[in-house]
C-alpha cells in the first residue's frame, strides 16, 4: 500500500518549521522538595531575569466536578481572583496596579494559577493568593456566576468548542471532563457560594499540590511558599469517576449559525506520562500537528486560535485524545486524508526517512514550545508530577529519538481502533 501523499507533505512541512533556527539541547536544572503533607516544591533559575514565574498546580480540575455541577471549577477559580485580600484590593487588582500578572487555567486534572512577578513582589502575592483560596469571598460570586454563564452561552455558539465538546462527551462519558469547560448555563445558574467554598476546600490538599517557579527564585520567595503551601491538609483528594471506555465507533451532529461545516475526529490517546507518550508525539507530527495543547486549555483570556485546524493532542487529560478538526469546503476531502493516514500507520512499518523527519519534528516542536516564564514554569511542574520526577522535561527529547517504526505500528493499532466524530453543520442542513 502506498503511503498517502498528505501525510508525507505534512510531516516534511512541519519539520521544516519546527527545526528551523537553534533549538535548547536540554532545559536548566531543577529541584524539587516535598513538604510532610505531599506539597511539591519545584524551582528553575533562568538567567538574569528580575521577574519570577510560579505556576501553581491544584488538584481539582474539570475532571474532578461533582455531578450536576458543570462549570464549578471555572467559576471558583474566578471567585478567588475577586476575593479581597489587601482591603478592599483583590489580587487582580494588585497585580494591575504593580505590573505583574495573576491568571487562571482549568486543566483536565488541575486548576492552575499563574503569577508573574518581580521578585521582590512575590512573596506578597503568594501569601495573598494563600488568604483568597482559603476563604473565597462570597460577595464575589454573583458578578462571576454572571460572567461564567455568559461564556457558558458564548460556548455553545462557537462551532469549534462544540465539536470539541461532543468529543469530549463520548471520549469522557462519566467523568466531569465530559462537559463543557465553561460548564452548562443550567448547572451554573443552580450553583451557590457554598459550592464555590467546598470545590476550593479541595485545592488545600497536599498530595497532587504542585508549586513550580522559574526564573528569579529567591530564598525568601521560596520560605513564602513554604508558609503557606505546608498549612495545606495532608492526604489525597477523593476519587473521583473514571470515563467510561470508548469501544465503537460514534457519530453526533449539531447545528449552529455557520457557512461552512466543521467536523472533529476523535481518538484515544495515551497520556503524558505513559511509555507511549514519545511515539504518540511522532504520529502527531505526521498526521499534521494543528497547535500546542495550549491551544486546548480554558481560561477567561484563553480563545481557541482563528485558524483551529489539524491535530491536537490532549495529553493532560486521562486518557489523552488525539482531536484532528477540519473546516471549510474541503472536508470531506481531509477526512479521507486522514483516514488514509491512520489506515497506513495501523497496517505497516513508515520508511525511514519518514519517520526520521517526524521524530525531528516532534522534537524540535518539544524543544521550542517554552518561549515564556509561564511555559517554563508549566513544563516543570508537569515534570514534578511524573513518575520520573524533574528528569522528565529533558528524557522527553531522548525518548523521541529512540522511537522506531515498530513503536508507531503499535501504537497506531493500540489507540486509533476507535473512533467519535463530531459534525457542526449550518442551520438547516441536514434538518
Amino acid at each position: 500500500m502506498m503511503i498517502d501523499r498528505n501525510l508525507i507533505a505534512t510531516a516534511a512541512a512541519v519539520c521544516a518549521a519546527a527545526c528551523m533556527g537553534a533549538a535548547p539541547a536540554a532545559f536548566p536544572a531543577g529541584t524539587a522538595t516535598t513538604l510532610p503533607n505531599g506539597v511539591v516544591i519545584a524551582t528553575q533559575l533562568t538567567g538574569e531575569t528580575p521577574l519570577v514565574g510560579i505556576q501553581i498546580f491544584l488538584p481539582a480540575g474539570l475532571a474532578q466536578q461533582p455531578a450536576g455541577r458543570s462549570g464549578i471549577a471555572a467559576l471558583t477559580a474566578a471567585v478567588v481572583l475577586r476575593t479581597p485580600v489587601e482591603g478592599q484590593s483583590t489580587l487582580t487588582d494588585l497585580a494591575q496596579a504593580s505590573g505583574a500578572e495573576i491568571t487562571y487555567t482549568v486543566d483536565p486534572q488541575d486548576t492552575r494559577f499563574y503569577i508573574e512577578a518581580k521578585a521582590s513582589d512575590a512573596q506578597r502575592f503568594v501569601r495573598d493568593f494563600g488568604a483568597a483560596i482559603a476563604a473565597p469571598d462570597a460577595s464575589a460570586f454573583a458578578a462571576a456566576r454572571d460572567a461564567s454563564i455568559a461564556a457558558a452561552d458564548a460556548a455553545v455558539k462557537d462551532p469549534v468548542l462544540v465539536a470539541y465538546a461532543m468529543i469530549r462527551q463520548v471520549q469522557y462519558q462519566g467523568s466531569g471532563y465530559a462537559t463543557p469547560d465553561a460548564g452548562r448555563t443550567t448547572d451554573l445558574a443552580a450553583a451557590s457560594p457554598s459550592d464555590v467554598s467546598a470545590f476550593a476546600a479541595s485545592y488545600r490538599r497536599g498530595s497532587g499540590a504542585i508549586v513550580a517557579m522559574t526564573g528569579n527564585v529567591t530564598d525568601d520567595l521560596i520560605g513564602a511558599v513554604r508558609g503557606v503551601f505546608g498549612s495545606f491538609a495532608a492526604g489525597a483528594a477523593p476519587k473521583t469517576s473514571a470515563p467510561a471506555t470508548v469501544t465503537r465507533s460514534h457519530e453526533v451532529i449539531a447545528h449552529r449559525d455557520v457557512q461552512a461545516p466543521w467536523v472533529a475526529v476523535g481518538f484515544p490517546a495515551p497520556s503524558q506520562y505513559s511509555s507511549d507518550f514519545p511515539a504518540m508525539l511522532v504520529i502527531e507530527a505526521l498526521l499534521g500537528q494543528g497547535g500546542p495543547v495550549h491551544a486546548l486549555s480554558f481560561g477567561p483570556d484563553i480563545e481557541p486560535p482563528d485558524d483551529f485546524v489539524g491535530g491536537y493532542y490532549q495529553f493532560e487529560a486521562v486518557p489523552g485524545t488525539f482531536i484532528a478538526f477540519y473546516n471549510g469546503t474541503n472536508v470531506d476531502q481531509d477526512l479521507r486524508n486522514l483516514s488514509d493516514g491512520v489506515t497506513r500507520l495501523r497496517t505497516g512499518l513508515l520508511p525511514e526517512t519518514l519517520l526520521d523527519q517526524a521524530k525531528r519534528s516532534a522534537r524540535g516542536t518539544y524543544l521550542t514550545s517554552v518561549a515564556t516564564l509561564d511555559d517554563q514554569s508549566w513544563l516543570l511542574g508537569r515534570a514534578a508530577a511524573s513518575p520520573m520526577g524533574l528528569s522528565f522535561e529533558n528524557d522527553v527529547p531522548d525518548r523521541i529519538a529512540a522511537v522506531t517504526g515498530a513503536d508507531v505500528l503499535r501504537v497506531a493499532r493500540k489507540y486509533f481502533d476507535d473512533q467519535t466524530v463530531a459534525i457542526v453543520l449550518p442551520n438547516g442542513v441536514g434538518e
